[in-house]
């Protein structure tokens, strides 16, 4: 049944057919009757008009698009100033001239923290003024996180922020009380007769503040709207339910009223009971603001507080139907539910380990390439041993998390065949035993022979349209500061699980290299009331994982639970290989609190750094604390990022004290620091410091731009041969609310122990960024070199223009001595277009076309892939020489003859075991010989050398007896 406010009459109870009758309202509240109100039950027949349940013909208009109706809730899309979001305009000819008005909704908020209206009633913007001569508007989240009710108290053209009076005003932000999460009721009264504006929410005053004007004083002219005011702020994004605005000042009795026959409806309606139970599972104790206690009248679900306990009847017993009775208390008035819960009977211990059986799941089973996690407890309480056949190439070691082992996988060499495994997992509970074989297909080792020569980049970019989910883009070859767009500038990656949001992708290579990880942070700020605050005191205890054999074609998406009930958020995991502890070692930053109810935390405590290990990113160990320090109001540190050189990892993280970046150093990965940061001082396998405020004040690549503050550091170690010819970059995503173009600002260096050794390089990635159809540039992500056969890969399946499926051969001719002269290529693209490019070709010897014969020279085309490239050279002599012996007069001659076959003439000089003569200035296609005689009568075989045109060709000749 749809809940329903019911303002015609405030307070005027109505009989819960589901409990007790409310409480009766008071009698001063019973006249009390609407001048328009919205109910929202359905979408306009005519897609505009919003029918008026007051009586009064108010009817509301539509305006723009986005705007969905479900659930007797209207949803409003929110957008930018200029865009086309949703809003509804509001009649106002019953409310001109009003001194007193009371406005109550329904609301929540999706927008943030930040300057937009849910509600706005106030002069129009007169002919040549830039803003309202006079307004009241609502907000459910200021800048501040704060309600904001206000009225202009006095005239001014230039600033009527200025004299904004009311909780949450411009001046006085934290005037007030804090938004309440999720759909809360908001009542303002603007009592003008005796000067007061009073804000409810939830039935409670919140604020009163004294005013000297109120609507009449706008004008004879108003405008009104729900989602939208008449500055050019942000449309409001989220949800509204009743709305109803009353001629009249209403007294407190009334606006608690209001919110207790309403809140307890939406209550009731939102509550919901599994029908069956098998296992405990929890109960609201709050909703709408209402508190709700519970009973049961059977112990197969015992309550305490909001938690159900089940005990299951025994095997042969039956089922037992319990009954769940629910008191909602909502100021006086309360209301109360049942909900019929079935408890079934409880499995045999047979059932329970068939159960645990089936459920088991080993991700990959038939591409093993890694180790695996398996279960050593059930569901149903089985205890689960694991045996493998004797000679397989699997072990067993503790698990990462509690209840689990590893097996520890021993892949053949490359180029062998897969090697199958049956395991065996028996599973025992009670007097029960059960057994199940599953197949593994263990896969050889890839080949190493092939180098990094590329890299991919995945990132997020930020919280507008588009954004807050996963692209790749691909290095212009070996080039880390210029990138190709992928996908038509369309995100690859949009999440279906948690909050439906992605940031901070991070993706590492396996150990054994073929096999590829991506973790996600859960979080999506666009729409997210309270903003960052929120989502840092009632955020995703989750990360997001998949995984590739070749970054295109990827896993379905895992939301995996790593962060204790007692961490309000789970923000941009990294991991790392650590081959010590033989295992990844997986990290991200945690607020974490005293409670596991999210709302009883009134405000963030502060980041701090954990860890877990885990074999296959499916299970992991518990949390801990791996950087545990303090740096102000809500600020500790997030986003590390790890890089090893010769047994020292080094740290890269962000200090939320400065918002800048440190460099760290530790020959231990998982040492803890706690308490302070470190300083310079210290053992070598504790945590110190290399550098405070990495980069900060050097130029950020932007026009007279410098990089100041930054998070979500970046490293990675540069390819051989990257054209830029330095051996580590570092990457900084410098946002806007860090003074930054919203965009990654790029470091590089020769020597990462140095961290004053990073170089900016800004300016040439600014001009060669990846951009994305929206607009977005790569924030908060990493890039990963990879070989040129994955690089292409990704090309094929993403930008089939730009990938090469074959170049057309290249062969040139030069005379001896002669440099080739090299062409440009012509290319064949994947989507079978074809282009001309020029090539950068590699220096040759001169001593490879010295002589005649063939050489292979490579190049680079300068086509967006930088595709590699090879010309076949054939040197040709510029003359034919051959070389002969005879007898004359009983002694041995040698005769040389030479024929010039190039096109101009040439001297010709002849060398032999017997002397040196030159045919000079030989005219092409003549011909001209040369005797070298000698004293002896026999000579053994030899080569007669001839040099014209800066090449030497040898001319051999056969050994000769006389006599």
């Amino acid at each position: 049944m749809r809940r329903t406010l019911r303002p015609a009459a405030i307070g005027i109870a109505a009989a819960l057919t589901v409990g007790l009758a409310a409480a009766t309202a008071p009698a001063a509240a019973e006249d009390a009757a609407p001048l328009l109100h919205y109910a929202f039950d359905a979408a306009p027949t005519d897609g505009v008009t919003i029918d008026d349940l007051s009586g009064n013909g108010n009817h509301g208009a539509l305006r723009q698009s986005g705007a969905a109706f479900a659930d007797g809730v209207l949803s409003l899309p929110g957008g930018s100033a200029t865009s086309s979001a949703a809003y509804v305009e509001l009649p106002t000819d019953d409310l001109v001239g009003r001194k007193d008005l009371t406005v109550s909704m329904w609301a929540s908020h999706r927008s943030g923290p930040g300057n937009l209206a849910a509600a706005f009633i106030g002069a129009p913007v007169a002919s040549g003024s830039s803003y309202s001569s006079g307004y009241w508007l609502l907000n459910p989240s200021n800048p501040s996180g704060y309600v904001k009710s206000v009225v202009t108290n006095t005239v001014s053209a230039s600033a009527p922020w200025g004299t904004e009076v009311g909780a949450g005003a411009t001046g006085t932000p934290t005037a007030g009380v804090r938004t309440p999460a999720g759909m809360a009721l908001y009542t303002t009264v603007i009592d003008g007769t005796n000067g007061r504006l009073t804000l409810y929410v939830n039935g409670e005053k919140a604020a009163e503040h004294a005013i000297a004007r109120d609507v009449a004083s706008f004008g004879s002219s108003l405008v009104a709207y729900l989602g939208r005011s008449t500055y050019r702020d942000p449309f409001f994004a989220g949800d509204i339910d009743d709305l109803a605005v009353y001629g009249e000042a209403l007294d407190p009795a009334e606006a608690a009223a209001l919110y207790s026959d309403g809140a307890l409806d939406r209550a009731v309606a939102s509550v919901d009971v599994p029908a069956t139970a098998e296992a405990d599972f929890a109960l609201p104790t709050t909703a709408y603001g209402t508190s709700i206690a519970w009973s049961s009248d059977d112990p197969a679900i015992a309550i305490s507080g909001g938690s159900a306990t089940v005990v299951r009847p025994a095997p042969g017993a039956g089922d037992a139907a319990v009954t769940l009775t629910a008191v909602f208390t909502a100021g006086e008035q309360t209301r109360t539910a049942t909900f019929a819960v079935t408890v079934p009977e409880d499995l045999t211990d047979a059932e329970k380990a068939d159960g645990d059986l089936a459920a088991i799941e080993i991700a990959n089973a038939a591409d093993v390439r890694t180790n695996v996690s398996v279960p050593t407890t059930g569901a149903h309480g089985s205890a689960i041993s694991w045996t493998v056949p004797e000679g397989a190439p699997v072990s067993l070691r503790d698990g990462a998390a509690e209840g689990t082992q590893t097996l520890v996988v021993e892949r053949p060499a490359a180029g062998e065949e897969a090697v199958d495994v049956i395991l065996t997992a028996t599973a025992r509970v009670g007097d029960a035993t059960r057994t199940r074989e599953i197949a593994l297909a263990i896969q050889p080792l890839p080949s190493d022979t092939a180098g990094e020569e590329a890299y991919v980049w995945a990132f997020f970019t930020g919280e507008g349209d588009g954004a807050e989910r996963v692209s790749l883009a691909a290095s212009r070859g070996n080039d880390a500061l210029r990138w190709n767009t992928l996908n038509d500038g369309q995100p690859l990656f949009t999440s279906t699980q948690g909050t439906q949001g992605l940031r901070d992708p991070f993706i590492i290579r396996s150990a054994e290299g073929d096999r590829f990880y991506m973790l996600a942070t859960d979080l999506k700020v666009a729409g997210l009331a309270g903003g960052f605050d929120a989502a840092q005191r009632t955020g995703s205890l989750h990360m997001e994982v998949w995984e590739s054999n070749d970054l295109v074609h990827w896993s379905e998406q895992r939301h995996v639970k790593v962060s204790s009930d007692f961490a309000g958020n789970t923000w941009a995991p990294e991991a790392y290989w650590d081959e010590e502890l033989d295992t990844y070692v997986v990290y991200w930053a945690s607020n974490l609190y005293d409670t596991t109810d999210p709302a009883d935390r009134t405000a963030v405590t502060y980041n701090r750094m954990m860890y877990a290990t885990t074999d296959d990113f499916v299970t992991f160990s518990e949390a801990r604390p791996w950087v545990d320090v303090k740096r102000g109001a809500g600020r500790g540190t997030i986003d590390a990022t790890i890089a090893r050189v010769d047994g020292t990892y080094y740290r890269f993280l962000k200090d939320e004290a400065s918002m800048t970046i440190r460099q760290e150093r530790s020959t231990d990965l998982l040492a803890t620091v706690s308490g302070t940061l470190p300083d310079g001082e210290g053992a070598a396998d504790e945590w110190t410091l290399v550098k405070d405020q990495v980069a900060t004040g050097l130029p950020n690549g932007e026009p007279g731009g410098t990089f100041t503050q930054g998070e979500g550091p970046s490293v990675f170690p540069a390819n051989d041969g990257d054209v830029n010819g330095y051996e580590w970059y570092l990457f900084i995503d410098q946002p806007s609310y860090h003074a930054g173009p919203n965009y990654y600002i790029p470091f590089a260096t020769d020597d990462i122990a140095d961290g004053d050794a990073w170089q900016p390089v800004g300016a040439t990635l600014r001009e060669n960024l990846p951009q994305n159809a929206d607009g977005g540039k790569p924030r908060h992500g990493t890039v990963l070199p990879v070989t040129r056969e994955e690089y292409e890969t990704v090309l094929e399946a993403f930008a089939p223009d730009l990938a090469v499926a074959e170049a057309d051969a290249i062969a040139v001719t030069t005379p001896a001595g002669t440099a080739p002269a090299l062409p440009g290529a012509h290319l064949t693209m994947a989507d079978g277009s074809e282009q001309d490019v020029a090539v950068v070709w590699d220096a040759i010897d001169p001593a490879a076309y010295a002589q005649p014969g063939t050489f292979t020279v490579r190049g680079v085309a300068q086509d967006a892939s930088r595709a590699p490239v090879e010309a076949t050279v054939t040197v040709t002599a510029p003359l034919e020489v051959s070389a002969s012996t005879r007898c004359v007069g009983g002694k041995a001659t040698v005769v040389v003859k030479a024929t010039n076959v190039g096109a101009k003439a040439v001297d010709v000089a002849l060398s032999s075991s017997f002397g040196a003569k030159t045919l000079a200035a030989l005219q092409p296609d003549a011909s001209g010989s040369v005797a070298f005689p000698t004293r002896a009568a026999a000579i053994p075989a030899g080569v007669v050398t001839a040099a014209a045109g800066g090449a030497q060709i040898d001319a051999p000749y056969a050994a000769v007896t006389c006599g």
